[in-house]
This record gives C-alpha cells, structure tokens and sequence, in this order.
C-alpha cells in the first residue's frame, strides 16, 4: 500500500466535523424539543404549558452551552470550528430568549453530517458503542417524558377546580419525582386522564432507571478495554522449536524398560556367537 493509498480517509472515518453519530443525533433531537418550545411561547398555548416550556428550556440550555464549549476545545486551531464551520451559530443558539431559533442550524448540521456519514456507518457506530449509547438514550428520554408528562398532567388537572397540580412547576416538580420513582406525594393529579399519565410515567421511569444502573453497573464492573489490551498473550511457538513430550505413564515406562531389556539379551547373545565362531 503506497502512503498516499494510506492517508487517504476512509468513509467510516466521517466528516471532520462529525462527533459519535449518537451523541449527534441526541444534540439533533434537542434542538427539535428547544423549537418545539420556541413555538409554544409564541403560539397561543395555556399559561401553563408555556411555564412547563420555558423551564424544560433551561437544561436544554445548558447542555448547548456545553456542546459549544466541548466542540471549541476540541478544535485547532479555534476558528476552524468558530468561522469555517459556523460555530458562531451554534453560541447564539446556545443562548435563551429569541436566540433559540438558531438552534435551527444545528439540526441542519446534523441532519448534513449523518448523510454523509451514511446510514450503515450510523448502525455499525451504535451495534459497536451500545452501552455508550444507552446513556444518551436514557437522557433523552427523561427530558421527553419530563415535558410532555408535564403537559398532558397540567392539561387534565387544569379542568377539575380540586386539583393541587395548579402551574407550571407544580407539574414539572410531579413528573421528575415520579420519573424518578421517589414520589413525595406533596402534588399527585386527582382527575382519570391525570392518573392515567401518571401511570404512564410511573411505568416509563422505572424502565429507564432500570438501563442507567445497567449502565452503571457495567461502567464499573466491567474491565477498562487498557487492561484487556495489556493482558499478555502466549508467543507463537516457533515452527523449529522441537515438540515438548508429555511425561509417560507408568504403564509406558514399564514397557519401555522390557523393550530395553529384551534388546540386551539379544545383544549379549549376539556377542557370544561371535566369540565361538573360530572363523571370527
């Protein structure tokens, strides 16, 4: 193979831009819940539902920020990824208020980098990192639930006046003790609908704390891949090394020493016919 032949990227490499294809499509998928959001403050949704979206916002935020910063530090120089890949759109989407609609360029990033990465590369990259990807699943998944739990609680609470889950947070703080199946009992919904949804993520919460102390389990338990790299491995055995013999038995032995024995007699009477032979 010539070094051009070796420098040249393979197509499993991915563009230079691409991170894990999960964590990608779990930033992709955020930024539809973030302009989800942005369409509920603007469209005229309940006073509630508005609370429960700009309070699900604020994670949301969060983990942008983090995604700007990680992807910065991981660029060299830093304008490659700030001004050639448009990094500056991803600092204003990271930002609250109105900014959030440049959240936008992100989901079109992704959606870029996965065509280009190709769809079988996208499966073998979760088949190989499975465990890793639970995580992100898992994440997801909570903040799903913690939302549209929310709203859907608040909605059939709203219409009964006995109800104690009255804002915003109230159903927020209901459904992350419930996803978390802890359940202090200080806000529970009192109407059909509500109680259905609260089975709902009763049921959904304990499955998936049920894969993150999977995940856990085996991020402590199992053996760091290092190690399984350092463990030592038997040498070949060279093709001029002479075979080792397995020890005999008693029964070889013994066999051993009646065949030695038999070809000294043989031997001894060999002698003495030479010696009476006068011709010898």
């Amino acid at each position: 193979m010539t070094d051009a032949a070796a420098a040249e990227p393979t197509q499993t490499d991915g563009p230079s831009e691409l991170q894990a294809p999960a964590y990608e499509i779990f930033i992709g998928l955020l930024a539809v819940i973030s302009l989800f959001n942005l369409a509920v403050s603007i469209l005229p949704f309940s006073d509630i539902q508005k609370e429960i979206a700009k309070i699900v916002d604020v994670p949301l935020t969060m983990i942008f920020l983090l995604d700007f910063t990680s992807r910065l530090l991981r660029s060299h120089p830093k304008r490659v990824y700030f001004i050639e890949q448009r990094g500056w759109l991803d600092l204003l989407g990271s930002l609250p208020s109105f900014f959030r609609l440049f959240r936008i360029f992100r989901l079109v990033r992704v959606t870029r980098l996965l065509g280009e990465y190709g769809p079988r590369n996208i499966l073998n990259s979760f088949v190989k990192n499975r465990a890793d990807n639970a995580l992100l699943v898992v994440l997801f998944m909570v903040l799903l639930v913690l939302e549209f739990g929310s709203m859907l609680v608040s909605f059939f609470e709203q219409q009964d006046p006995a109800a104690n889950i009255k804002t915003g947070g109230d159903a927020v703080w209901w459904a992350f003790v419930s996803i978390t199946t802890v359940g202090y009992g200080d806000q529970y919904p009192v109407t059909m609908g509500g109680r259905t949804m609260a089975v709902l993520v009763l049921a959904t919460g304990v499955g998936l704390f049920g894969v993150l102390s999977g995940y856990l389990a085996n991020f402590f338990l199992a053996p760091a891949k290092e190690d399984t790299d350092a463990a030592p491995t038997p040498e070949p055995a060279s093709p001029d090394a002479a075979p080792t013999a397995a020890p005999a038995s008693a029964g070889e032995r013994a066999e051993l020493l009646r065949i030695v024995e038999g070809l000294e007699a043989d031997l001894n009477a060999l002698r003495t016919r030479l010696a009476s032979d006068p011709t010898g």
